[in-house]
Order: structure tokens, then C-alpha cells, then sequence
């Protein structure tokens, strides 16, 4: 029979706290500034393609265009713009929760790589990892170009998401 060794995860328990502590500050922070209602630019065509599932404007944006077509049916309340926008803060919340996340496991994987971390007590290490995750996604989430785009009816954000999914694996 073949020996298998037990593989480490890639992410600890305290890269998943940061993600989870990220991700819901950056939500709330959004949350308190979204737009009440359509704003300039493509604010209006967009939230109506939305909607309907239809196409804004080319090149369409199809998965943005279903993505945030489930948060105007599964959201209940508020009007379609705020829905859509909503739906762009969520996706910037989880995209700064998760380069915290990277973040955090990166900075504990150079611990190992220099010899004046390697006596450090694992409890400093942790708390390093930690705090270097949460402002690397704080840095991120609430930088002028981010939040401009997190708390309005428009694209970027999910784009965001699905970059620093792929950045993952």
C-alpha cells in the first residue's frame, strides 16, 4: 500500500479569522456609505440591465450582469439601484477579506525563511500574521479607488473578486 502523508492546509485557522474579520468591517464600512439610489456615469443603464438580466452595454458583462441579477431578486427591500450596489459592496467586502487572507499566510510563511523569526514565540507570529492581513485588506478595501467603486452601481468590484480568486489557487 502507498503512504500518505498528511498535507497541511494551505490557509490556518487564523488566515480564515482574518478573512472573516476583514470581510465583515470592509462590509459594514460599505454598508453605511452605499449609495442611496442611481448615481452618475452607468449607474443608470447598468442597474437596469440588472434587473432583466439583460445587456447594459457592450460588451454586456454577463457574469456581473447575473450576479447581480440574484441580488435583485433575493434582496427584498430598497430600490434596484441600491440592490445592484449592494451587490458590488459584497464583492469588494469578500475580495479585501480574502487579500487579507494571503496576506496573513504569506507573512507567516516568511517567518520561516529568516533565521531572526525562527525564535519567535508562536503567539507573536500569530499576532504579526494578523495584523498584517487586516490592514493589507483595510489598505485595499478603503483606498479612493475601492471604495469609490464598492458603495455604487458598477463593475470593478466583482472583477476584483474573481482576480484575487485566481490569485488563490
Amino acid at each position: 500500500q502507498p503512504v500518505t502523508e498528511a498535507v497541511e492546509p494551505l490557509f490556518h485557522r487564523v488566515d480564515w479569522l482574518v478573512f472573516v474579520i476583514t470581510a465583515f468591517v470592509v462590509m459594514v464600512g460599505y454598508y453605511f456609505t452605499l449609495a442611496p439610489d442611481l448615481t452618475l456615469e452607468d449607474s443608470g443603464e447598468l442597474a437596469v440591465g440588472s434587473m432583466y438580466a439583460g445587456v447594459p452595454h457592450p460588451p454586456g458583462y454577463p457574469v456581473w450582469t447575473l450576479y447581480t441579477w440574484l441580488f435583485t431578486k433575493l434582496i427584498p427591500f430598497s430600490n434596484m439601484a441600491w440592490r445592484v450596489a449592494l451587490s458590488s459592496a459584497v464583492a469588494g467586502a469578500l475580495s479585501c477579506g480574502l487579500i487579507g487572507m494571503m496576506v496573513s499566510r504569506g507573512v507567516r510563511s516568511m517567518f520561516g525563511i529568516f533565521d531572526s523569526f525562527k525564535e519567535m514565540p508562536e503567539d507573536t507570529g500569530r499576532a504579526i500574521s494578523i495584523v498584517c492581513g487586516y490592514v493589507a485588506g483595510m489598505m485595499m478595501a478603503f483606498n479612493g479607488f475601492m471604495w469609490s467603486q464598492a458603495v455604487i452601481v458598477e463593475v470593478y468590484t466583482l472583477s476584483v473578486l474573481t482576480l484575487v480568486l485566481q490569485m488563490i489557487y
